[in-house]
């Protein structure tokens, strides 16, 4: 079952790679360009109109959204610590049934052989 749950996460991570490899055509570029260049001049006609209140309004705005991003970012890194402390712990439960198995045949034969002995 780790087997499987390994190669599930190697195969998706796979195709989210492949599919981040995506190549965008020329026009799409051009266009995704010519967007930005207009929002960013849109943006910049707003600030040139914007009052003293709007800027501080706008920082507080912006400070939030940092806090959020930083929230975010942590929840994410807590998350992905947890998943590899979850597969570190499934492997050594792993190779501790292993152990246990090992030693449960040993006694298992020493009782066998306990009892060949004793007959």
């Amino acid at each position: 079952m780790l087997y499987r749950l390994l190669l599930c996460l190697i195969l998706g991570s796979f195709v989210s790679f492949s599919m981040a490899a995506d190549k965008v055509s020329d026009d799409q570029k051009k266009l995704a360009q010519t967007v930005f260049e207009l929002e960013r001049s849109v943006a910049i006609l707003q600030l040139s109109t914007a009052s003293l209140g709007d800027y501080q309004s706008l920082s507080t705005k912006m400070a939030h959204v940092k806090s959020l991003e930083y929230r975010v970012n942590f929840l994410g890194n807590l998350t992905f610590l947890l998943c590899m402390a979850l597969v570190v712990f499934f492997f050594k439960l792993r190779n501790q049934q292993k152990r246990l198995l090992a030693l449960e045949n040993r006694e298992d034969e020493k009782v066998i052989e306990q009892q060949n002995k004793d007959a």
